[in-house]
C-alpha cells in the first residue's frame, strides 16, 4: 500500500499539516522537525497522488459545509467542539468549514441551510438530515451532481451517502430495553416512554427496537407514549413533570432525544428517585451527576467526539490522497454507563 502523508505524520511523530508544509515548502517548521520528515519521505520513497498535487494547487477552494444539531451542554456540544478542532487542522490545508446549526427545525427550514451552503460552493456536505422526501431528493441531486455526502448520526431510507457516521440506533433501542427489564426484574411495570423528533430516524429507530425488544420478552409492560418533546431542556422538563404528574403510575421511564439531563432534573422535583428507573442516551457533563444521584439509571453512549472528527479525518484523507473509506457505513459502539462506570 501506498504511503500516505498519515503515515508520515505519524512516523515522525508531527501533524500532517506540518507534512504538508514540508513537502510544499510553504510556511516555517522547525529545521530539526523538516528534516527528520524529509528523511523519512526519501526513505520511503514517497510520492505524492494526484489527489495531492490537486489539492495543493486549489485548496484555497475547498469549503465544507455542515448542517449539525446544536445544544448547549449535551451530546452535540460535545460533537460540534470536535468538529472546532477538526476545523483547526483542516486550516492548515487551507480547507475551511461553513457551518449552520439547528436543534429542532422544520425540513423548509433544512432545505434552506442546504441550498445556502450549495451558493458557497461547497465541495462536500457533513449533515445531520431530516427525513423527509424534499430533503433526500435534493441530496440525491446534489449526489449526482457529484457532491459528496457524509450523514452524521441520520440515515435517509433509499438514499446512499459518501459515507455514514453513526450508531445502529435499532440496536440501542433493543439495548434501552433489555436495561430496564434487567432493572425491572421483569415485574409488572408502567413504562413512559417520551418520543423524539419524527424527522430523525435515529429517534425512531431508538422507539421501535426498544418496543420490539419489550415484546420479545413477553413482559407485563404498559408503555404510554408522549408525543414529541424535542431536546429543548426547558420544555422537555416541563412535559415530563406534566407527564408523570399525570401517571402516577409511573415505574419506569424511557427517554429516546438528548434529553435525558432534563427529564432527570423533572424526576427529581417530583421526587420520585428511588422510584424510577429511568433510561437514557448519552453521556455528558449534564447526564453524569444524574447518573450519580440516581435520577438516571442508565444512559447509553454514542462516542460523541469521534462523531464530530471522523467526517473530516475521512474527508481529508480524501481529498489529500483520493482514498474513499474502505466502510461507507461506521458505526459507533453502544456504550452503557450506570452509577458505577461514571465517575471519572
Amino acid at each position: 500500500m501506498a504511503l500516505t502523508i498519515r503515515d508520515i505524520a505519524r512516523l515522525a511523530g508531527v501533524s500532517r499539516g506540518t507534512v504538508d508544509r514540508v513537502l510544499h515548502n510553504r510556511g516555517r517548521v522547525d529545521p530539526e522537525v523538516e528534516q527528520r520528515v524529509r528523511a523519512i519521505v526519501k526513505e520511503c520513497g514517497y510520492q505524492p497522488s494526484r489527489a495531492a498535487q490537486q489539492l495543493s494547487m486549489y485548496k484555497k477552494n475547498i469549503h465544507i459545509g455542515v448542517i449539525s444539531r446544536i445544544d448547549h451542554n449535551g451530546f452535540w456540544s460535545i460533537v460540534i467542539r470536535s468538529i472546532g478542532n477538526a476545523e483547526r487542522e483542516l486550516a492548515e490545508y487551507g480547507i475551511t468549514l461553513e457551518k449552520r446549526y439547528f436543534d429542532y427545525c422544520q425540513p423548509e427550514t433544512q432545505l434552506d441551510m442546504i441550498n445556502e451552503l450549495i451558493k458557497l460552493d461547497i465541495s462536500a456536505l457533513v449533515i445531520v438530515p431530516l427525513d423527509d422526501p424534499a430533503i433526500r431528493r435534493r441530496l440525491q441531486e446534489l449526489s449526482d451532481d457529484g457532491l459528496i455526502i457524509i450523514l452524521l448520526q441520520s440515515e435517509l431510507p433509499g438514499f446512499s451517502p459518501f459515507c455514514y457516521i453513526g450508531s445502529d440506533y435499532y440496536v440501542s433501542g433493543r439495548t434501552a430495553a433489555g436495561l430496564l427489564y434487567n432493572f425491572s426484574g421483569g415485574s409488572t411495570t408502567t413504562v413512559l416512554m417520551l418520543n423524539g423528533s419524527r424527522y430523525l430516524s435515529s429517534h425512531r429507530l431508538r422507539r421501535s427496537g426498544f418496543l420490539e425488544e419489550l415484546a420479545a420478552y413477553q413482559a407485563p409492560f404498559t408503555v404510554i407514549e408522549s408525543k414529541d418533546i424535542t431536546s429543548d431542556p426547558e420544555y422537555a422538563y416541563h412535559r415530563a413533570r406534566e407527564l408523570l404528574d399525570r401517571h402516577p403510575e409511573t415505574r419506569a421511564v424511557y427517554t429516546i432525544p438528548d434529553s435525558a439531563a432534563a427529564v432527570s432534573q423533572a424526576i427529581r422535583d417530583a421526587n420520585r428517585i428511588g422510584t424510577i428507573t429511568h433510561i437514557g442516551f448519552g453521556m455528558t457533563d449534564a447526564t453524569r451527576p444524574s447518573i450519580l444521584d440516581g435520577s438516571l439509571s442508565a444512559t447509553i453512549g454514542h462516542r460523541a467526539e469521534q462523531q464530530g472528527s471522523l467526517p473530516f479525518s475521512i474527508l481529508l484523507e480524501y481529498f489529500i490522497n483520493g482514498q474513499a473509506p474502505e466502510n461507507r457505513r461506521i458505526l459507533m459502539l453502544n456504550d452503557i454507563f450506570i452509577k458505577q462506570n461514571s465517575v471519572f
